[in-house]
């Protein structure tokens, strides 16, 4: 998947560049991390109900520096916060490897979870700042696949690294965001100029995104819970590292393709569409997990990963939205809700997995909330009436 340069292409605004060396880097490490480090702390004697709290925390983290970000980015200049966040998730990396205890683990993923949560945030705000206004839908892009990118195979690398006793390589690679700080200097020194008054405006905001970030709280729930159980369930043989890049590569092409379909149709068809796709893949992962079929478990991976990752693009698309004119405080949210919902799946999921109900039901649950937030989805469009193309509402936004 390339772009090909062209005269006033984005990716010549040296901001745009810098600022997306940075989140690849930093998404790289983060995914690299979140299926091999539950399989790791399993492979150091941990209790497999309790292995999934490791990314856990780490998301948990991410979602307390989120909340806080937009202040930060009045405070602190951006350039200082986006080095603070690469040095916070790359340097800790290596330490995997000799602090195994479980109080470790965590304060390694802590740290590493502030890094995180800076560069999430900053990159979803800065990246569509330096485009101009009447391409801010293709900025958007930029970020996504800085995302999509490792996304699609960082995951499936990490677990079958780890599985195949080659953790030492995992937590090598997720140091790379260090690596990313010689091109910071193309980022924007100045501070975010954003209105205050945040924490007093917050409650209004999130009632307006109350719809999109349930669902894409729900749908990333469902895949922290995805790529914690699987390596756990399959540690033997190549299927769950293969079930895992398909689910990251059909989540790539989605999430990078998805803008072009609410372009012509709007939103209140796809978002209940995708979300189908999303019920019926997690259905066949369980029922794979349960009889063991392989091919269960591939469709199941390439239809969830249709809705995992196009979701991610049309909520924020919606979010944007329903809040124009603080995109910083939209990015913190749209950030707590994908961040919150993968540390609960990987908890809830993984413990859950672990008892006596099984990865089967416990993805099965998964299957079934997303189909109770289904019908609120449809019920809810429908009251709302929000046929009108995205196209038209980026120009009256």
């Amino acid at each position: 998947m390339t772009t090909t340069a062209r005269p006033g292409s984005l990716w010549r605004v040296p901001g745009i560049r810098a600022m997306f060396l940075a989140n690849i880097a930093g998404f790289l490490s983060f995914f690299l991390t979140l299926g091999a480090l539950p399989a790791w702390a399993a492979a150091n004697g941990h209790p497999r109900t309790v292995v999934g709290t490791v990314s856990t925390a780490m998301l948990l983290a991410t979602l307390a520096t989120q909340a806080s970000a937009p202040a930060l980015m009045r405070a602190v200049r951006t350039r200082t916060l986006v080095i603070a966040g690469l040095l916070l998730l790359g340097v800790p990396s290596p330490l995997y490897l000799v602090a195994t205890e479980l109080w470790s683990l965590y304060g390694l993923s802590v740290v590493r979870g502030v890094g995180f949560g800076l560069l999430t945030v900053i990159g979803a705000v800065v990246i569509p700042q330096a485009a101009p206004r009447e391409r801010q839908g293709e900025a958007i892009g930029i970020y996504g696949l800085a995302a999509a990118v490792p996304n699609m195979f960082a995951v499936s690398l990490g677990a079958a690294l780890t599985l195949s006793g080659s953790f030492v390589w995992v937590a090598g690679l997720a140091a790379v965001p260090v690596l990313a700080l010689l091109g910071c200097g193309g980022v924007t020194a100045g501070r975010q100029q954003t209105e205050p008054g945040l924490l007093r405006r917050l409650p209004g905001v999130v009632r307006r995104l109350l719809l999109p970030s349930t669902l894409l709280f729900l749908v990333t729930l469902s895949g922290g819970g995805l790529v914690t159980v699987l390596p756990l369930e399959l540690p033997e043989g190549s299927v769950a590292a293969l079930t895992l890049l398909l689910f990251g590569a059909t989540g790539t092409v989605a999430r990078w393709r998805v803008g072009r379909v609410t372009d012509r149709i709007g939103h209140r068809v796809v978002e209940p569409v995708l979300t189908t796709l999303g019920v019926l893949g997690l259905g066949l992962l369980a029922v794979g997990l349960h009889t063991g079929s392989t091919a269960a478990l591939m469709v199941g991976a390439a239809l969830f990963g249709v809705a995992f990752g196009a979701l991610q693009s049309v909520t924020l698309d919606v979010s944007m939205r329903r809040a124009p004119g603080d995109p910083a405080t939209v990015s913190a949210v749209w950030n707590a809700a994908f961040d919150g919902g993968t540390a609960v799946g990987a908890a809830v999921i993984g413990y859950l997995a672990g008892t006596a109900l099984g990865a089967a039901w416990a993805m099965g649950l998964g299957a079934l909330g997303l189909a109770v937030v289904l019908a609120v989805v449809i019920s809810r469009l429908r009251a709302r009436g929000e046929d009108a193309p995205s196209a038209l509402a980026r120009r009256t936004t």
